[in-house]
């Protein structure tokens, strides 16, 4: 009868298969899915008597053949839901041995438009369920929902059949019609009872009225409601106005022209500067390369960030981790972490890599955070109890994204503001050697990382990149000064370093050649990506210098 099923059984593992034939033995082993179309009937009065406590036994109390426990299957027993929903159709069953074979169609859970499930049970004809099965996934436990699904169905036919109404005629159109297609309807014509609901209400009209209630009780309430007018354009705009005023952020607000702005993306607010990657734009794609890098000279020239809006850019994201402007912000701005691989590279052959790292920086945690490392964390409490036994009125403060209006085209991300009275305000940066890069540390002298050392006394090396990062975090803030705690395998380096003059506008000076040429480039047209096949491959030296910086970033 069911071709595409016929062979069913020949499918199942070994075990699975000898379980499947010692449930068929109960109907002289006769395969259900083999059963000839002529045995079926439909006619719900043949049905074998299920009742609710059936239907309780066999799914909870059952002995598994599996595990020889008790299936406890209660998830089972919620499957009403399938049943007053209409996925269960085409209930039909015969007689063999005695005993009731049933078998019906049930939707897919999680895939409607699927070829039904062809769940069946075997019963005697007084209700007790001997077997079941199910060709779905999980059917093999003999115990899935949609085996629940059928008995339920059942259960509502037997009880319609035991019955009677004003006709003395089964009032079998109670049972939940099948559904073979969802349509889209309006919220107003959407039953939204729960299963519970629906099922208890079926009950009560099979069991209880001798008159059963309207079959859709949806259509039911509607008639005990007044008819209400449409409201009018007043009554809704001074509707949206007290919510509006409510301050519940409301989403139907934010469909409503008069309040739409109200809701819009923070970075869109006028106090913050203009995003680079709104940049971008599709009819750069055509142009040639002598046009693409005229039209990155303009916006170049008019590319600006005014005091207050790098003052809005600080206070929004000063608590980074939670910051959802933080990537955002940054996104084309070459941060001080990358500042000496973006002075080491080429900008006529630019490193893909690190151009990636720019513009297109990637979503994750913040990895300097400074409690996600014991040492940072031992660091800092030692740096903060020495700084406040050396120096007046001495306090520690977060500190968010940094932008000067001078090099708009940098952005700098000291872990602290740091100011006392006798000192003046600097910033603070933490280092961890010991967990970044354990590998350079382990058998190296301190000479061979990032220090120098100068008549005894050790020293930052200036070609290193956290002095590079040191470097643009205080001209870019414009503090006093920059203290380092970097924490070494060995020993924990405290330096503070002033701005260097000489250095910085040299940095500056290839940062903003890097900019204009490489960045802007790739932010307006993806210049750079789209030609990435033609480039050659950089020097490793850049990429180790930026995967080894990223872990500072």
């Amino acid at each position: 009868m069911w071709k595409k099923v016929e062979t069913y059984a020949d499918k199942l593992n070994p075990a699975a298969k000898a379980r499947y034939i010692e449930k068929t033995k109960l109907i002289n082993g006769s395969d259900p899915y083999r059963i000839s179309k002529t045995e079926w009937t439909d006619d719900p009065n043949d049905l074998p008597d299920v009742t609710y406590p059936d239907i309780v036994n066999y799914l909870v109390t059952t002995e598994s053949s599996y595990t020889l426990d008790d299936l406890k299957d209660y998830k089972s027993l919620q499957s009403y839901n399938y049943f007053v929903s209409g996925w269960v159709t085409d209930v039909t069953h015969c007689e063999i041995n005695d005993r009731k074979v049933v078998l019906a169609k049930v939707k897919h859970s999680m895939n409607f438009k699927g070829a039904p499930l062809l769940p069946w049970i075997i019963a005697e004809c007084n209700g007790i369920i001997r077997a079941g099965h199910c060709n779905c996934i999980v059917g093999l436990g003999e115990s899935c929902s949609h085996i629940g699904a059928m008995l339920f169905a059942i259960e509502a036919a037997v009880k319609i059949r035991n019955s009677s109404s004003v006709t003395d005629q089964p009032p079998y159109w109670l049972m939940p019609k099948g559904i073979h297609k969802i349509e889209f309807s309006r919220v107003q014509d959407i039953n939204f009872e729960s299963a519970e609901t629906l099922k208890r209400k079926m009950d009560q009209n099979i069991t209880i009225s001798p008159f059963p209630l309207a079959k859709s009780s949806s259509k039911s309430s509607k008639s005990k409601h007044p008819k209400v007018p449409p409201p009018t354009d007043e009554e809704m705009a001074k509707f949206f106005q007290q919510l509006h005023e409510s301050n519940s952020k409301s989403a139907i607000l934010s469909l409503i022209p008069e309040y739409c702005r109200f809701y819009g993306p923070c970075h869109l607010n006028t106090s913050f500067p203009r995003l680079l990657h709104d940049l971008y734009n599709e009819n750069c794609i055509d142009m040639t390369t002598n046009e693409i890098f005229d039209h990155c000279d303009q916006v170049m020239k008019s590319f600006e960030v005014t005091s207050e809006q790098a003052a809005a850019v600080e206070k929004e994201t000063r608590v980074r981790e939670k910051s959802k402007q933080w990537l955002i912000f940054r996104t084309g701005l070459i941060a001080d972490s990358k500042l000496k691989a973006v002075c080491n590279d080429c900008i006529e052959e630019p490193s893909i890599h690190l151009l990636k790292s720019i513009c297109y920086p990637k979503k994750g945690k913040y990895k300097s955070h400074l409690w996600d490392c014991y040492h940072l964390k031992e660091a800092y409490g030692l740096y903060s109890k020495t700084m406040n036994s050396q120096h007046k009125e001495f306090n520690i403060s977060k500190c968010g994204l940094l932008i000067n209006p001078s090099w708009p085209y940098l952005a700098a991300f000291p872990n602290h503001i740091v100011n006392c009275k006798c000192c003046g305000q600097g910033t603070l940066e933490l280092k961890c050697l010991c967990c970044n890069q354990p590998d350079k540390l382990s058998n190296q002298s301190v000479g061979q990382t990032c220090f120098n050392t100068d008549n005894g006394k050790i020293m930052l090396k200036y070609d290193h990149t956290i002095y590079y990062q040191i470097q643009a975090q205080l001209n870019i803030s414009r503090k006093e000064y920059g203290d380092i705690v970097i924490v070494t395998s060995e020993f924990t380096h405290v330096e503070r370093n002033k701005r260097n003059d000489s250095f910085w506008p040299v940095v500056a000076n290839k940062a903003a050649n890097y900019f204009r040429y490489v960045v802007l480039p790739e932010v307006t047209a993806k210049y750079y990506t789209r030609l990435s096949s033609k480039l050659n491959a950089k020097d490793s030296t850049i990429d180790d210098e930026l995967t080894a910086e990223e872990t500072f970033d």
